[in-house]
């Protein structure tokens, strides 16, 4: 099936987008970095990426919302709402490292699309509905593990409670028995499990636009998640959880026990 018309612009973008997000990274001195709570960190590059996104989308796009990170709102008249987090993994990006990636969705009543760059791989992972996952522009199989599963990357936001901590760490360790990473980046980590590297992905404290890219690329791999498509975009944060059917369901009854805050959601049917 070719790329429609709204995939290849927001291929475009990401592409163009990435490479302005590596650029500035690169000219570390001229960063400013500001702070908008714990470890958590917005820089010119941030705001700059975020801005570049809204203007080739107004210009493609004008009856499209626009909903990022760094304060971008715009109300639609076209059903099309844009979520976007200019770099996610921005504390890495400040310190020159490798874990951070830029991560743009597209979500429509019917129609939904997505794509990831992750500059310091030459990597942009993206999909539309009725497509398959393409790596690169190519077509990708998730890699099935014949062994058992070995890897759970996961995400606690700074602000939350350190027992979080400790109780992620046991559903982890414990009850299913794998390795807990973390890379400072909710999209790193995701990428890790739709590209078949890691097994599941527990994520507290997340925003839509730290999930959303990664919730289309992981239905196209053919994993579950916990994000629920028909409510709109909001500023309230979430636990998220991402993938196989299988193994997401022996972990989401106990995961939302943790987390008070946010309301109860099952694996999307995929």
């Amino acid at each position: 099936m070719t790329q429609s018309e709204r995939m290849q612009v927001l291929t475009a973008i990401t592409q163009e987008t990435a490479k302005l997000a590596l650029s500035r990274q690169r000219l570390a001195q001229n960063l400013s970095v500001d702070m908008k709570g714990r470890l958590d960190f917005v820089t010119n590059a941030d705001r700059e990426v975020e801005a570049l996104v809204a203007s080739r989308v107004e210009g493609a796009f004008p009856q499209d919302g626009l909903f990022g990170e760094e304060g971008l709102r715009k109300s639609g008249s076209s059903g099309f709402v844009w979520v976007v987090d200019p770099i996610d993994g921005t504390h890495n990006f400040v310190l020159g490292g490798r874990d951070w990636a830029v991560s743009i969705a597209m979500i429509g009543p019917d129609h939904r699309a997505a794509a990831i760059a992750i500059p310091s791989a030459d990597l942009i992972l993206s999909t539309e509905t009725g497509c398959p996952l393409l790596v690169n522009g190519k077509p990708f199989n998730r890699l099935r593990h014949t062994t058992e599963p070995s890897m759970c990357h996961t995400g606690v936001s700074t602000w939350m409670p350190v027992d979080l901590d400790h109780a992620v760490t046991d559903i982890v360790r414990r009850d299913l028995k794998l390795a807990d990473k973390r890379s400072g980046s909710a999209v790193i980590s995701l990428a890790a499990v739709i590209m078949g590297e890691s097994d599941l992905y527990l994520g507290f404290g997340e925003h839509i636009w730290d999930v959303a890219a990664c919730a289309v690329l992981a239905e196209a791999a053919g994993l579950a998640h916990t994000l629920t498509w028909s409510e709109e975009p909001s500023e309230g944060h979430m636990t998220f959880l991402c993938g196989p059917p299988d193994l997401l369901t022996q972990v989401v009854e106990r995961a939302w026990t943790l987390d008070k805050t946010t309301p109860p959601r099952r694996p999307q049917d995929i």
